[in-house]
């Protein structure tokens, strides 16, 4: 498969509208939405996004950056105004175990860090075990949320996540009598998450896509029909703390959602609505 206009030529003449609309009672669906996307070849997002990734000349999109020399060797290396949409890298609509996990976080997107491409092109075990949260073959590990595992202590997604849940982290392990590592697999088990934008950016600055994007749309379906029913029976705790009004929450939603002062800075320390939320989970309170 080629890569930019040349894949847009290719995609551009499928009836999009043409799609049955996806049943996504059940987190199965959203795997197999998210089977589609083309991982062994560039660019790496679902075939659905293409028409509007690919639009206005495709402004969003940086399709040519592929590898870590790549990119430390492009004009992007250094320019942290640049913002359009690494499709370069895996794209990222959701982490953890999608069926089990009790605890969901709605977030925006991926963020960009250089040990992304390190972690892509350089670390085989970690490439598979982004391979293996998309398609959500997760049995048997102990970190199903990989973002808390020390093993990549080395990876910015283990840093940014580890450090905004390590004070509800230090609770659980203080509060249980475990260790924190324990604590770490424990909050590992149990959480997942769900992107709002898959894909990777330095700092998010489209929101003219989320409102129509296809992937966007299926990711706010699996709220709606998914995860929206099981707030209110209670089965999860569902916290949206990031992009609240694009999400799109239902009227007296029981997800519960940051308002603008709180998702500014997302925080889920053991004093934020989110951060007691995950606390009464464990049985905290």
């Amino acid at each position: 498969m080629g890569c930019g206009f040349a894949y847009f030529k290719r995609t551009a003449g499928i009836d999009f509208a043409s799609f049955m609309p996806l049943d996504l009672e059940m987190p199965g669906t959203l795997i197999d939405y998210w089977k589609r996307c083309e991982l062994q070849s560039f660019p790496h997002l679902h075939p659905d996004d293409a028409a509007m990734l690919y639009g206005k000349g495709g402004v969003y999109v940086d399709d040519q950056t592929r590898d870590l020399a790549g990119f430390v060797a492009s004009s992007r290396f250094g320019n942290f105004k640049d913002n359009r949409l690494h499709l370069g890298l895996y794209p990222i609509p959701y982490s953890g175990r999608l069926a089990t996990a009790d605890i969901v976080l709605l977030t925006l997107n991926p963020g960009f860090n250089l040990t992304d491409y390190y972690g892509e092109t350089v670390v085989p075990e970690f490439r598979e075990r982004l391979v293996a949260n998309l398609h959500q073959t997760l049995e048997g590990g102990d970190f199903p949320f990989m973002w808390l595992d020390p093993s990549i202590c080395w990876h910015s997604g283990y840093q940014y996540w580890e450090k905004k849940l390590r004070g509800v982290l230090q609770v659980i392990a203080q509060r249980k009598g475990i260790s924190y590592l324990d604590a770490l697999r424990s909050l590992s088990r149990r959480l997942a998450h769900v992107e709002l934008l898959p894909y990777h950016s330095q700092d998010f600055n489209a929101r003219n896509l989320v409102a129509k994007l296809p992937s966007a749309n299926m990711a706010r379906e699996f709220v709606k029909n998914n995860l929206e029913a099981a707030a209110a029976n209670g089965s999860k705790t569902v916290v949206a703390t990031r992009a609240v009004r694009a999400w799109g929450l239902a009227s007296g939603t029981k997800i519960i959602a940051y308002n603008r002062g709180q998702a500014r800075g997302a925080s889920l320390g053991p004093k934020t609505p989110g951060g007691k939320a995950i606390l009464k989970r464990f049985g905290i309170c």
